[in-house]
């Protein structure tokens, strides 16, 4: 299970914050429960979320390939 890490944050330095990082997604908030709630989400949810990126993860390579040698915009 991925685990909550409490830490200062340099612009609110007077409030304790907290984190979590599943995979490249980091959620933090003030509040531990908030955390806690994104943190159990993503995990219950976890085939509807890796669904959610297999699909994003098709639709860029579509449209990639659908670039041609004249509109070959990439987006850097």
């Amino acid at each position: 299970m991925s685990r909550i890490i409490e830490y200062i944050n340099p612009c609110f330095p007077d409030k304790k914050w907290f984190r979590c990082k599943i995979k490249n997604e980091t959620y933090s908030s003030p509040h531990r429960e908030n955390v806690e709630l994104w943190r159990d989400d993503k995990m219950i949810n976890a085939d509807y979320y890796k669904e959610l990126a297999e699909l994003q993860d098709k639709s860029t390579a579509e449209y990639y390939a659908s670039k041609t040698r004249w509109d070959n915009y990439t987006g850097d």
